[in-house]
């Protein structure tokens, strides 16, 4: 053990000789005041930090790892957690962003429980989609929101019309995907879903539907899946305004699929919605034949 210490030591104090001469670019690379190495102790912590940074932007420039694997990153893990804790100066190395994205999906689908993107729509992304000449104005339009939302967070959503089985989920899970990548959080909500959660919270108490709200108000992007498939009673139609109301004030992004026009929704949600929606989310009307009747014959 003595042995052992000796060898650390001795490491130390040769990575501090040769530290000094690099003093301004440590401080530079961590991006640290320059009393931060008035001690041999501090010039090691930032020399460590330095070496740290750099080889962590080299892996972050060439990332390997999806929203789904990111845990499995070292600089994501426990190891490199305690290694903070052990040296402040690692603080100039920020968060991950698809690893806090990570953390924010699940914390979303523990609130959620069975209810968010189901199972049949999970792997759905713009590679999957089955896009035809019909389509394509569609999904160049869920593509362009991708781009813009990543470059600015508070881009008009989109409001995609269409009858049922025109691809109105799938592009809304697609976009889901592929902005989480970019470190953007996202929800899905199944709007019938919600309200079934929000009933059965209420006779629980439990203090979920608070929470399902709060996080809907909030989220960076969110998706309102089936807006106006049901027939809504007060608390609903104003539940749904204090949503829109809240995100189009903020003037946070939305993702609306709908089987109905503004005017259908106009008549289920009043003016309030309507009028918020035409102002936070673009048009995108997806007009073809509902793809799982195809080749069903009466």
């Amino acid at each position: 053990m003595q042995h052992t210490l000796t060898e650390t030591r001795s490491r130390e104090a040769r990575m501090i000789w040769a530290a000094r001469p690099k003093r301004a670019e440590i401080l530079r690379t961590i991006g640290a005041p320059r009393e931060t190495i008035r001690t041999p102790q501090g010039l090691l912590l930032a020399a460590q930090a330095a070496e740290t940074k750099k080889a962590h932007d080299a892996a972050c420039a060439g990332c390997p790892y999806t929203v789904d694997t990111c845990h499995e990153c070292r600089y994501n893990g426990r190891e490199f957690r305690d290694e903070r804790f052990r040296n402040p100066l690692l603080s100039c190395i920020a968060p991950c962003a698809k690893y806090k994205t990570q953390q924010t999906q699940k914390r979303i689908a523990r609130l959620m429980g069975e209810g968010g993107v189901g199972e049949r729509f999970r792997s759905r992304s713009f590679a999957t989609f089955r896009e035809t000449p019909a389509t394509k104005p569609a999904v160049d339009l869920c593509k362009r929101f991708c781009a813009a939302v990543k470059r600015d967070p508070k881009v008009p959503g989109l409001l995609l019309k269409g009858n049922c089985g025109t691809g109105k989920t799938h592009l809304a899970v697609a976009i889901l995907r592929e902005t989480a990548e970019a470190g953007i959080p996202g929800m899905f909500v199944v709007v019938p879903d919600l309200i079934a959660k929000m009933l059965a919270s209420f006779d629980a108490k439990d203090g979920k539907a608070g929470a399902l709200v709060e996080t809907a108000k909030s989220v960076p992007l969110l998706v309102l899946d089936d807006l106006g498939a049901e027939n809504p009673k007060p608390w609903v139609v104003e539940l749904v305004y204090v949503l829109i109301n809240h995100r189009y004030e903020h003037m946070l992004p939305t993702i609306i699929t709908t089987n109905y026009d503004g005017t259908r929704i106009g008549t289920v949600f009043g003016k309030r919605v309507q009028s918020r929606l035409a102002e936070m989310t673009v048009p995108v009307n997806i007009r073809v034949e509902d793809y799982r009747m195809r080749g069903v014959t009466a």
